[in-house]
C-alpha cells in the first residue's frame, strides 16, 4: 500500500466519520430503520491492507462513533467483526481479482452489481452484530430482525446511491 492510498483512506475515514456524527446521526425512519453511512470507511479500505491493520482501524472507527452516541462498544464491537470477516469476504466474492493486486473496492472498480451483493453482505453482517449486541438477548428477536432488514436496505441505499453521486462526479472531471 502507498502513501496515496494511505492519505485517500484516511480521509475517507474521517470524512465519513463526521458525516454519521454531524448529520447523519439523526436520519432515522419510524424508529426501525437506522442509517449507519461510516461503514463505508471500512468497506472502501484498499484491498491489499493488512487484516490487522483494518481489524484496528474498524474498532477505532467504531469506537469513535460509540463515543458520540454513548453506546458503550456496540459499534466497536460490530466494525471489529466487519474488519475481522471483510478480508475472507473480498476473497470469496471476487476470487479472479485477487486481494494481492491492490483491489480498489469502489462502484466504478466493480461495478454495479458486484459492488451491491459487497455492501449488502457487509452491512448485513454489521447490522446483525450491532443491534443483536444491542438487544442483550432475544426477548425482542422479531423486533430486532425488522431493524436489522430495515436497517440494511436503508444504509445499503444511502451508501449506494452516495457512491453513485462521487462516481459521477469523479467521471465529470
Amino acid at each position: 500500500m502507498n502513501s496515496q492510498s494511505l492519505i485517500k483512506a484516511t480521509l475517507v475515514v474521517i470524512l465519513y466519520l463526521a458525516l454519521q456524527i454531524l448529520l447523519v446521526r439523526n436520519l432515522v425512519l419510524y424508529d426501525v430503520a437506522f442509517c449507519f453511512i461510516y461503514i463505508v470507511a471500512i468497506l472502501w479500505l484498499p484491498g491489499d491492507m493488512d487484516t490487522l491493520w483494518v481489524i484496528l482501524i474498524s474498532f477505532f472507527i467504531g469506537l469513535t462513533v460509540d463515543v458520540f452516541y454513548n453506546t458503550a462498544g456496540v459499534h466497536a464491537a460490530a466494525c471489529t467483526l466487519v474488519g475481522f470477516l471483510r478480508r475472507g469476504i473480498l476473497l470469496y466474492f471476487f476470487p479472479a481479482k485477487g486481494i494481492e493486486n491492490d483491489l480498489s473496492v469502489t462502484l466504478p472498480e466493480l461495478g454495479h452489481q458486484r459492488y451491491l451483493v459487497y455492501i449488502s453482505v457487509v452491512v448485513f453482517i454489521h447490522h446483525l452484530a450491532l443491534f443483536f449486541i444491542e438487544a442483550g438477548g432475544t426477548h425482542l428477536f422479531l423486533h430486532t430482525l425488522l431493524k436489522i432488514f430495515s436497517s440494511t436496505v436503508f444504509t445499503v441505499l444511502v451508501i449506494y446511491l452516495s457512491s453513485v453521486f462521487t462516481s459521477n462526479l469523479s467521471v465529470q472531471r
